[in-house]
């Protein structure tokens, strides 16, 4: 993903967090989105962090745990208690042999039957590591199996509920491709806009999609990382809604070349960053928007918004934390949300979340 290295500040702390202020660009005094409830402001009711932690790009809710993945620092993979979101174990380190992380890319949960599981994508490598997450917190991960993935780079991946794989990342056809079981490329089922024309790798990076599946099946939900752009598709690619974004835009891009001369994007002073994460629930999809500039100073993709729409597109409500976050997921009830950060040293907190409105089930 497009994201400038950065240097981050660390600090041991745990702490229990009742903010009247917000840290960071939250909504202005009575702002509101026409036609939709007024936004509502979080504050963490628990945070923590210490100094292994480094860059926490990927979380998960598993059973009864919370699980982080580290992109800076070793080791890779850390797994918290819900409540206090104390460590209880971690694992993994940086290396190309098994079990070892490249690229630690993203969390996939187990299947339904092996709920203490999870398997981590490696991007680089374009494989996955299944581990055990008590044999994390006992200290004892030996030889963990380790499977590869069989088609175009897959940077965001999920595993509906009869078995399929569905990814994002950088597909040369389009936006959402889909892999039988076995993780072998079936096909590409979300090409790119009609009208988006440009040659080499230059759309697939521009429309680089972010990918999450409703949990009981049927539905799939791409967001883009570069526009302001959420849609909803079945399994086989068919558009059923195309969320009401407050914010849409098309993704800002030039041509550039890559040493091989092949066409590739490069950022342009209008490219923006749009969805930098997503979560989904059985009742919502949570859409981390950012707006901001890729080349501005400092963390652009960096945001407190979490947008909350139905599986129908519609906007529920607008959340704004009271810092900035790196990347969320959402428990099964849509009671907690969990956020990673960088400020003022690299944390995990969870926020307690608003009832759901009567009118927002899908």
């Amino acid at each position: 993903m497009l994201r400038p290295a950065r240097t981050l500040l660390r600090r041991p702390a745990i702490w229990p967090l009742v903010v009247a202020s917000v840290w960071a660009c939250g909504p202005a005094d009575g702002a509101t989105v026409p036609g939709h409830e007024p936004p509502v402001v979080l504050a963490a009711e628990t945070a923590f962090s210490d100094d292994a932690l480094g860059w926490i790009v990927d979380l998960a809710v598993v059973g009864d745990r919370i699980v982080g993945l580290d992109a800076m620092l070793d080791p890779s993979v850390h797994v918290f208690d819900p409540e206090s979101l104390r460590r209880r174990g971690s694992y993994g380190r940086r290396g190309d042999g098994p079990g070892e992380f490249k690229d630690p890319e993203q969390i996939v949960p187990g299947a339904p039957n092996a709920s203490g599981e999870v398997l981590i994508l490696d991007g680089f490598h374009q494989r996955l590591t299944r581990l055990r997450l008590d044999a994390i917190e006992a200290g004892v991960v030996t030889d963990p199996q380790t499977l590869s993935m069989d088609g175009p780079n897959a940077g965001s991946l999920v595993r509906a509920p009869d078995g399929r794989w569905f990814a994002g990342g950088w597909i040369t056809e389009g936006r959402v491709a889909s892999y039988r079981p076995d993780r072998s490329y079936d096909r590409t089922i979300v090409g790119f806009p009609a009208d988006a024309k440009a040659a080499g790798m230059t759309l697939a990076q521009a429309y680089e999609s972010r990918v999450v599946a409703h949990p009981d099946g049927g539905r799939l939900a791409a967001a883009t990382l570069l526009g302001g752009l959420l849609e909803i598709f079945d399994y086989e690619g068919v558009l059923i809604a195309r969320a009401a974004v407050p914010d849409p835009f098309r993704p800002s891009f030039e041509r550039g070349n890559s040493r091989g001369d092949k066409p590739v994007m490069s950022v342009g002073s209008e490219t923006r960053y749009g969805f930098t994460d997503v979560a989904a629930t059985r009742r919502y999809v949570y859409g981390l928007f950012s707006g901001g500039r890729v080349l501005e100073e400092g963390t652009p993709w960096a945001t407190n918004e979490v947008q909350i729409y139905t599986w129908d597109g519609k906007l529920a409500k607008t959340l704004y934390l009271d810092r900035t976050v790196h990347a969320v997921t959402v428990d099964d009830s849509d009671t907690w949300l969990y956020a990673s950060g960088a400020e003022p040293g690299p944390w995990v907190g969870r926020f307690r979340l608003p009832e759901p409105g009567p009118d927002d089930a899908t």
